[in-house]
């Protein structure tokens, strides 16, 4: 058999070969998995961090210090405000 012959026949192998792949239910499929989608921040969200970022940091202050205040402000308000729900879920456990 000649080269080309061989090269041709090699071709075909494989091609049959993904082919069978494909046809197979237990071939993981990459586009059937789930992505999550990151949320949308608003319109100007990177203008008004960038701001408040300068804000803090001229006033001597970690932006990040300052963001994480929040966040604790926002869980402990949450908390006291569920404090009778919460209390009950944790009985049950």
């Amino acid at each position: 058999m000649s080269n080309f012959t061989q090269q041709g026949n090699q071709e075909t192998k494989t091609l049959k070969g993904n082919e069978d792949k494909k046809n197979k239910p237990d071939a993981p499929n990459k586009a059937s998995r789930a992505r999550k989608k990151k949320p949308a921040k608003p319109a100007g969200f990177k203008e008004f961090e960038a701001l408040a970022m300068e804000i803090v940091e001229a006033n001597g202050g970690s932006y990040y210090e300052w963001l994480h205040k929040q966040h604790q402000e926002i869980i402990l308000n949450f908390n006291v405000h569920n404090q009778k729900q919460i209390t009950e879920v944790a009985k049950q456990s």
